[in-house]
């Protein structure tokens, strides 16, 4: 348990937004079983399903901004506490991973270990690899953005929404969207995440205001509702595929994922409290930040977990049950699984190499 110096160093609304960030992974997960990827069906459900989940590991950016942003301490210091808390439990997990792969579920190759370097053994691991370089170059991105100071952050935060427009640059716009050759696909990267969390708690956003709110109240309408719809309704006129349109809305850098993100993010701070209060709220003093401390680990053990416990157990269960109830059970179990083998996991020597802090 923390102590109350502990507690009240944590912030309520980043506790709380590192753990839905963390179920929303495992819910976009949960329908990709083997030969069966419901999402990929044309349906209704499925696209739904697809908008609200996809936004997931940038809500983790943007926390890394809001909590990171910016370096205070020096460089060196910096890298060396932060980098170590990554490192070694990425190195623990890819060799776990490369053990499932080669002796539980024999598709091993050398192109694993070849590449290993650039590119994950396993795709969940690809947010560690981008936090890794993130985490390298944030003190030069902290001077950046003291110098540009809180007007050119703005600049760039909206060029790098435009640039969020790209995924969707196909069908009556062009043949197929390319971020190399695109004007705005320069800011199309995670950045704009890491710079988005820094601003919204820095300065935060009028999002609730009567003066502002009715704009930022038609701008998620406009990226959240009316782009999927204009996806699946118009574009796919033009000979786009289901698959096509739902690659597009679960890219990272997409105007449904910026839209959701913000309001994810906007809704959690304004009503989530200050600080914690162990005599008012003595379980969401304990549990938010007990949950939102194991969430590395989540995130890291989530498929061996999803694999060999909760679809095996869930293929059993709800064969009968609709796709959707399947992947909530099956999203809300293996976080709770993956929570009980995090916590077991700190029961071991040197357990912050395995599962981070």
């Amino acid at each position: 348990m923390l102590t109350d110096k502990q507690l009240q160093r944590r912030i309520p609304y980043l506790d709380i937004l590192r753990v839905i960030a963390c179920l929303l992974v495992i819910l976009i997960h949960t329908p990709i079983r083997p030969y069966d990827i419901y999402y990929y069906t044309p349906s209704v459900a499925g696209a739904i399903y697809t908008v609200l989940v996809a936004v997931n590991c940038n809500l983790f950016f943007m926390i890394t901004g809001a909590l990171l942003l910016p370096v205070t301490m020096p460089d060196g210091r910096f890298l060396r506490r932060r980098l170590r808390v990554i490192l070694f439990p990425l190195i623990v997990w890819t060799v776990i991973y490369l053990l499932e792969h080669a002796f539980v579920l024999h598709n091993f190759t050398p192109r694993l270990l070849t590449s290993i370097l650039f590119h994950p053994v396993e795709g969940v691991l690809w947010y560690v690899y981008v936090l890794l370089v993130i985490y390298v170059t944030l003190p030069l991105v902290s001077k950046c953005i003291n110098a540009i100071g809180k007007r050119g952050i703005e600049v760039v935060l909206v060029l790098w929404v435009l640039s969020s427009f790209i995924p969707f640059q196909h069908g009556i716009f062009i043949e197929a969207a390319h971020y190399n050759d695109n004007m705005f696909g320069a800011f199309a990267n995670y950045y704009g995440y890491v710079l988005l969390g820094y601003y919204m708690h820095q300065y935060g956003l009028p999002v609730f205001t009567r003066e502002h709110g009715w704009k930022f109240g038609l701008f998620f309408f406009f990226g959240i509702v009316l782009v999927p719809l204009f996806e699946f309704l118009v574009q796919s006129h033009f000979h786009i595929s289901w698959q096509e349109s739902i690659d597009a809305l679960t890219c990272d850098i997409s105007i449904n994922n910026v839209a959701m993100a913000m309001l994810l993010f906007s809704l959690v701070q304004h009503f989530a409290p200050k600080s914690y209060d162990r005599e008012k709220h003595p379980a969401a003093a304990t549990w938010w930040p007990r949950l939102s401390m194991a969430t590395f680990g989540i995130y890291l053990s989530q498929m061996i977990v999803l694999r060999h416990i909760v679809w095996p157990l869930t293929e059993t269960w709800l064969t009968k049950a609709h796709w959707i109830v399947d992947c909530l059970v099956s999203g809300v179990l293996a976080f709770i699984v993956c929570f009980v083998l995090v916590q077991l996991l700190r029961l071991l020597p040197h357990h912050r190499f395995i599962v981070g802090k």
